[in-house]
């Protein structure tokens, strides 16, 4: 099991020409941000990630970041939030680690208002490197819906690499499956 307790509570922040954009470990203090990203965005969220990770009342969002901290201290996951301004800009997390093979699963989600600004890409990065200089992982899934071009664009982007199509495979529907591996 590799120890997530030890990973930073901050990644190097997003500079942008506005503000700049911290990436923060998920706990208590963000629920009320949380749930406002969630509300804005469930409707792109949902019919991939379901609502457990998007979580659109208040009460969901506290359920989901007691749920995010107790997967931490198994060693299933970790989870980031993009910070700016006292707003949540999105999710980015590192989950399904497997220790004994060292590789995992990455994924994100973006409100729609911060789409189309890079910082999916960068929140990507951030979390490749923590996972392959920290956490020791030599392999990062990603699974993609064939039709977002937006998901697949960030995965080209983080360097990773087409591997196949997988029929039914996220909540009974097909899946892109992209990997970056260390070098």
């Amino acid at each position: 099991m590799i120890d997530l307790s030890t990973l930073p509570s901050r990644l190097p922040a997003i500079a942008t020409t506005a503000s700049p954009i911290s990436i923060e470990r998920i706990s208590e203090k963000h629920a009320e941000m949380l749930c406002e990203a969630a509300q804005l965005s469930i409707n792109h969220v949902r019919p991939w990630m379901g609502t457990a990770l998007c979580p659109v009342t208040l009460p969901q969002a506290r359920q989901c970041i007691a749920t995010l901290k107790a997967q931490r201290d198994s060693g299933y996951g970790i989870t980031y939030l993009l910070v700016m301004d006292g707003k949540c800009l999105g999710m980015g997390f590192i989950n399904y680690i497997h220790p004994l093979h060292g590789n995992a699963n990455l994924g994100f989600w973006i409100r729609p208002e911060a789409c189309g600004q890079g910082v999916a890409v960068q929140l990507s990065q951030a979390l490749k490197k923590l996972a392959f200089t920290q956490m020791n992982l030599h392999r990062l899934e990603l699974l993609i819906e064939p039709n977002n071009k937006a998901s697949l664009r960030v995965a080209e982007k983080l360097g990773a690499e087409k591997e196949g199509f997988l029929r039914k495979r996220v909540s009974g529907r097909n899946a892109l499956l992209y990997a970056v591996t260390t070098e």
